[in-house]
């Protein structure tokens, strides 16, 4: 709903700003200093304010005065600043200088609403998203309109998902809010979005299909609903790899083995849940022919060679890859899905994948154990060319034939045959002190000492090898995925928070803006931060436990609650049988009423099953029945004896002036 037609207008040409990291697939303008100059002189002409609602078509504004806690002095709001002359949030409505000519239907149904990054562009020229001009058929230089706009704020949004492959995307919906609550200013009826998935390699595409209330509404601070809707037929979204010739599914389960193929830099995708009565699980890869690296994630959908939680880049020779997950190492969130790939490293890897449950880890594959000698050290002697402990008595014998057969590496003391293909092959890597079969070197060279950088803006982005940026990838990396502890949405860390308490709770840039976002609590109907919730709640309980501590009880030995004001010093709940609205002022009926209340539970009972109270003949007779004797009712004498110490205590009741009453000392027993 656009306020004014003429509130403020300009034409500017258009230049792309490129999708980043930081900034995502947002819809936030970068506009010239001249434009916020124009805006301050329009705002004041027409009289607007910051944060301005329409009521019969006039503003009103409901901005919040700001405040400093740090600050002494009180602060003027009598008189607004220049910046509270701007309606908040600024929306433009953009149209593309070829739909000058169109009334305002059709250059409505073609427009696209905006935000407003920042006002620091250059002159004459208008910052739009590459996306946005993509959707608008924009290019370069193009001519574009800006107008000032106040649209209704936002109940419901219907988005028609034009990518089959969104069915696969657990929680959707609550990724769709989360992405246009921090990105969106405001939706229009017809637009595209384009939402980056985590693990999916390109965004999804969804397209607005129905607004409420209005074809263009405002999104910032606003609840908005959300309702999705899938395409007919297509595709369901696959983490499946590349290579889809081999047999068998992609969801590892024990006992069963799975044949693969996979080329050179390509990836075949698994999925396992470790199961309930599992502490662990060992996944290993068998390569037949080939070789491939095996690799595994809980929260990147497709793992890469350097985007994993768990690696296995063990040399070719290794024909067996294992990878030991324990279920203390998944989410703390009790999500028991991992995600494994399988990465080809030579031209074509033939291999079997299989699930082992509560496998030991093995830390090497062969472990050589002696047996106990029989006869003193002093008998033998250690061989220096094959480093054995030979008896003495045959020592000579062994070195010559030893050293005739045999030939030491010299680096690293391995004993290989004498002219054997094993010691011809036998090879060093220069750059560290791992050695092995000459076949094994490109695969090390490849992943240790092969320089790589990472597209992120932190304050280090080369790297001396890829097991290096596979490291900065899951720990320090802008776009190390992490599974919010508020919105629990898997979602880029982002960069390091500044604020003193977001260091010290742990929190990364993203967990911080979601943190602070309030909610009303359901107690005292305040706004509390996401991140307080349950220092707050924990608050409330304190008070009730302060509460339970300082209350009064009530006179009835059989009741809990707090004592209320009335003259029996009962519960409300306890006096309700007790009252009336007759006129009593010496209280002589209330007490009638309470000696008939008493004389008919000792004599006939409540009736209750569970029913245990002492002054009670279905109590007492429940008690007996618990005990295996029986219990005869009391008969009048009896119940009048029980009930006179109570009507005495409550004498003064009729007396005037009426002394205090000692509720305390007075056993009385009324069942419930």
């Amino acid at each position: 709903m656009t306020l004014s037609q003429s509130e403020f207008k300009q034409t500017l040409r258009c230049t792309k700003v490129p999708h980043s990291v930081a900034t995502g697939f947002t819809d936030k303008l970068y506009l010239p200093p001249s434009t916020l100059t124009a805006l301050l002189d329009s705002s004041k002409r027409n009289g607007l304010s910051n944060g301005a609602t329409t009521t019969n078509g006039r503003y009103q504004s409901h901005r919040t005065p700001r405040y400093s806690p740090f600050s002494s002095e009180e602060t003027d709001y009598s008189t607004p600043s220049q910046t509270d002359l701007l309606p908040s949030p600024l929306i433009f409505r953009l149209t593309s200088a070829a739909q000058a000519g169109l009334h305002d239907r059709q250059r409505n149904a073609r427009a696209v609403h905006c935000g407003v990054r920042e006002f620091s562009h250059e002159e004459d020229y208008a910052g739009i998203p590459e996306w946005i001009m993509s959707e608008m058929e924009l290019a370069e230089g193009d001519s574009v309109s800006i107008e000032l706009v106040r649209l209704e704020k936002g109940t419901h949004a219907q988005l028609k998902a034009l990518n089959p492959m969104a069915r696969g995307v657990g929680d959707l919906r609550s990724l769709l809010e989360a992405y246009m609550r921090t990105k969106l200013t405001a939706l229009t009826v017809g637009e595209t979005l384009l939402v980056p998935i985590n693990g999916v390699v390109e965004p999804l595409s969804f397209s607005v299909a129905a607004l409420e209330p209005s074809a263009a509404i405002d999104i910032v601070d606003t609840d908005l609903s959300v309702d999705i809707i899938y395409a007919d037929s297509g595709p369901i979204l696959d983490h499946s790899a590349v290579d889809h010739n081999s047999t068998g599914g992609n969801e590892l389960v024990s006992g069963a083995s799975i044949d693969i193929n996979v080329s050179k830099e390509q990836a075949r995708s698994f999925l396992l849940h470790i199961p309930a009565e599992a502490n662990s699980v060992d996944v290993i890869l068998n390569c037949l022919t080939g070789d491939a690296s095996l690799v595994a994630s809980c929260l990147v959908q497709n793992p890469s060679v350097v985007d994993n939680t768990w690696f296995d880049f063990s040399a070719p020779s290794h024909k067996q890859k294992r990878l030991h997950i324990s279920r203390d190492q998944l989410l703390p969130q009790g999500s028991n899905a991992v995600h494994v790939s399988v990465v080809g490293f030579t031209a074509l890897c033939q291999a079997n994948i299989s699930l082992e449950l509560d496998g030991k880890q093995k830390d090497s594959a062969n472990v050589e154990t002696k047996s106990p000698s029989l006869l003193n050290d002093d008998d033998f002697r250690l061989c220096a060319n094959c480093g054995s402990s030979v008896p003495t008595a045959r020592f000579d014998m062994h070195r010559i034939v030893c050293e005739r057969h045999n030939v030491k590496c010299t680096r690293c003391d391995s004993i290989f045959k004498r002219g054997s293909d094993e010691a011809e092959r036998h090879w060093h890597c220069e750059l560290c002190n791992i050695s092995g079969d000459i076949d094994d070197s490109a695969k090390h060279l490849h992943f240790f000492h092969t320089p790589a950088s990472c597209a992120c803006d932190t304050d280090r982005s080369e790297f001396a090898s890829i097991v290096e940026l596979a490291e900065h990838r899951r720990t320090r990396c802008l776009e190390r995925l992490i599974e919010c502890r508020y919105c629990h949405n898997i979602e880029p860390q982002g960069p390091a928070s500044k604020d003193a308490t977001d260091i010290m709770d742990g929190l990364n840039a993203h967990e911080a803006y979601c943190g602070n976002r309030t909610i009303e609590c359901t107690k005292c109907k305040a706004n509390v931060r996401i991140r307080q919730v349950l220092v707050h709640m924990q608050m409330h309980q304190m008070r009730e436990q302060v509460a339970r501590e300082n209350m009064v009880p009530c006179a009835n030995k059989e009741c809990n609650r707090e004592r209320a004001s009335n003259p029996l010093g009962l519960c409300t709940s306890c006096f309700g049988p007790f009252y009336t609205g007759q006129h009593d002022p010496d209280n002589h009926k209330l007490l009638k009423r309470l000696a008939r209340a008493l004389h008919t539970q000792l004599t006939r009972g409540c009736g209750s099953q569970r029913c245990r109270n002492t002054m009670c003949a279905t109590g007492l007779q429940n008690s007996g029945s618990d005990s295996g004797s029986a219990v005869s009712p009391l008969s009048q004498t009896e119940a009048a004896a029980l009930m006179v110490p109570i009507l005495k205590a409550y004498t003064p009741l009729s007396t005037l002036p009426r002394p205090s009453i000692d509720y305390a000392n007075i056993d009385l027993h009324l069942c419930k």
